[in-house]
């Protein structure tokens, strides 16, 4: 329930403005390297269905956007990881 809130929230804040969906996209990529970095796996599975959704609800991505190309080369070494988050990965991309 707390994580249906929190995807709430945010995609209450981000759908004031169609280029709040990139910054969101930006953050969730970086806060996904961070959890990598420390092997937190409490948070792996919410910031890949955060990031799905915020990629989802985007209305546009501007041509020449290489955010998608960075987060498939964030998640795609999420696929080295035990199961099941290699599995919500694998999924995600």
């Amino acid at each position: 329930a707390g994580l249906c809130l929190n995807c709430w929230s945010l995609q209450e804040l981000v759908s004031r403005d169609a280029g709040n969906y990139l910054i969101l996209v930006e953050k969730i990529l970086s806060k996904a390297k961070e959890v990598q970095e420390k092997c937190d796996y409490d948070l792996v599975t919410p910031l890949a269905l955060l990031f799905y959704y915020a990629v989802l609800y985007a209305p546009h991505f501007p041509p020449g956007s290489d955010l998608l190309l960075k987060a498939a080369s964030v998640y795609h070494s999420f696929l080295t990881w035990p199961v099941p988050y290699c599995d919500i990965f694998r999924e995600l991309l």
